[in-house]
């Protein structure tokens, strides 16, 4: 520690001394693949008994493989919707946890997997 002439030394250093520059990015934290990686903003309640409140923003990862319980965007007869890919009975479905079950077609495409999600709390958007 240097002090000017005729400072005395007082308390203690900051516990955040030599972390000034130090900085939360998001994108490090959240992207894994940027290529392949969308946000996607929750605008129905549908999800909320998976802990997603409409509103939330969704970190979507188009490169990952879904598996039985994964959360994902699946677009279903030109709409698109987030739900939870379960198996049931060998069969693959999407549920949002309650009475919406959407059964496996030839028109339901999986978009990509939902990696993360950001509760907001101001939705004034």
């Amino acid at each position: 520690m240097v002090f000017n002439s005729g400072q005395k030394p007082s308390g203690f250093a900051s516990p955040a001394q030599g972390y000034e520059e130090q900085y939360i990015d998001l994108n490090r934290l959240l992207v894994k693949n940027r290529p392949a990686t969308y946000f996607f903003r929750l605008d129905s309640g549908d999800m909320e008994q998976f802990g997603l409140p409409m509103g939330a923003l969704l970190v979507v990862d188009r490169s990952k493989k879904p598996v039985p319980n994964s959360i994902v965007i699946i677009r279903h007869e030109g709409q698109f919707f987030c739900r939870m890919m379960t198996r049931i009975n060998a069969k693959v479905i999407f549920t949002n946890g309650e009475d919406d079950i959407i059964p496996t077609t030839g028109d339901t495409e999986i978009i990509g997997v939902v990696t993360a999600s950001i509760k907001l709390y101001d939705i004034s958007y």
